[in-house]
């Protein structure tokens, strides 16, 4: 598989997201009031969860912003429209009944937060910082431990194994 196959569908999510801040404005502030002020139970800790998740994105604003955004407008979506609501509550009660089964199919895919990609890139943009402090790559260079999260060079080393 391409290395670089799902570059261009993240710059449409990119590009939507910022449609999305830039049209709703204030009323996607607003969401956000409404959701964490739910009245519905089950929303409110939806919501929690989603915001817990996007604070533990340590050091990158944009994708700890981008995942309470859109965690809270999905959930925003699906709870105010009653066409959604009782879809969402079955698959959260189907998820519920088959606990075991979820437990066991995430052993191999659960990360805690620390390990999450963003996080792991977040370190190693660090690293190339103070690579760059003191002398060891130039100015426009990056560490070896930050290529490993740039695409474009992993592929451009991978056409060598080719």
């Amino acid at each position: 598989m391409d290395i670089l196959s799902g570059e261009k569908s993240k710059k449409y999510i990119r590009l939507a997201v910022w449609m999305l801040r830039k049209k709703l404005g204030k009323q996607g502030k607003d969401i956000h009031y409404d959701m964490i002020n739910a009245s519905n139970p089950v929303m409110q800790l939806l919501v929690s969860i989603v915001n817990r998740a996007s604070e533990e994105i340590k050091h990158e604003e944009y994708q700890r912003n981008t995942v309470r955004e859109l965690g809270e407008l999905g959930l925003w979506i699906v709870g105010k429209d009653t066409a959604y609501r009782p879809v969402l509550f079955w698959i959260i009660k189907q998820i519920l009944d088959h606990e075991e089964e979820f437990r066991e199919a995430l052993e191999d895919y659960y990360q805690d937060p620390e390990e999450w990609y963003v996080n792991a890139w977040s370190g190693t943009k660090k690293a190339t910082k103070e690579a760059r402090k003191k002398g060891k790559i130039p100015e426009y260079a990056m560490s070896e431990e930050e290529e490993v999260f740039t695409p474009q060079i992993q592929a451009k080393k991978l056409k060598k194994y080719k």
